[in-house]
C-alpha cells in the first residue's frame, strides 16, 4: 500500500495487480488502490472478490482507471476502458502441459503493449499469445521464442502483422 502511494504521489502510472494477496484487502483498501491506480488486472476469481467487496460492475471501475482487465483462462479475457467493453479471446494452443505461471505470462504482454504505446486490441492479442505460449511448456518461465515465431503465431492467431 506504501508503495502505491508513493507511485501516486510522483505521478508514476502502475497496475493494481492483487493477485493472491486480494483477500487480505478491505474494502477501502480496495478502493484506495484503485483510486491511485492507472490500471486494474485480475483473474475471474479475483474479479469476484473485488465486485463484492466494493459494489463495483466493470463500468464502475473502468471509469476510476484507464482500463480494467479481467483474464478469464481458456475464455479469453476482457479489456473494460471508459469507451466500453474489449472481447480478447484465447490465442489457440497446440498443447494444454501447465497452466502455472499463464496469468504472469499474459501480464507480461499487457505490459509490453501498454509500454509501447499499442491500441487495446494488438495489447490484449499479444497478452493473450504470451498466456498460450506459456501454457504449452513446463514450469513457470520455461517458455522460449524468437521474434519471429511470435509475429508468425501472433500473424495466425489474430490476423496481425
Amino acid at each position: 500500500m506504501q508503495h502505491a502511494a508513493q507511485f501516486a504521489a510522483a505521478g508514476i502510472p502502475f497496475i493494481f495487480d492483487p493477485g493472491q494477496q486480494l483477500p487480505m484487502f478491505s474494502a477501502e483498501e480496495l478502493t484506495r488502490f484503485v483510486s491511485q491506480a492507472a490500471w486494474v488486472t485480475v483473474n475471474e476469481y479475483e474479479w469476484q472478490v473485488v465486485q463484492q467487496r466494493t459494489g463495483w460492475n466493470e463500468r464502475e471501475l473502468a471509469q476510476r482507471v484507464r482500463a480494467l482487465i479481467v483474464t478469464r483462462g481458456a475464455a479469453g479475457s476482457s479489456i473494460h476502458t471508459r469507451d466500453g467493453e474489449l472481447a480478447i479471446p484465447a490465442a489457440t494452443v497446440r498443447a494444454v502441459v501447465d497452466p502455472t505461471g499463464c496469468g504472469d505470462a499474459y501480464r507480461a504482454g499487457l505490459i509490453h503493449g501498454l509500454l509501447h504505446g499499442l491500441d487495446w486490441p494488438t495489447t490484449g492479442h499479444i497478452a493473450s499469445l504470451m498466456g498460450a505460449i506459456k501454457i504449452e511448456s513446463r514450469g513457470t518461465q520455461n517458455h522460449r521464442f524468437t521474434r519471429a515465431e511470435f509475429d508468425a503465431r501472433l500473424a495466425t492467431a489474430f490476423g496481425q502483422p
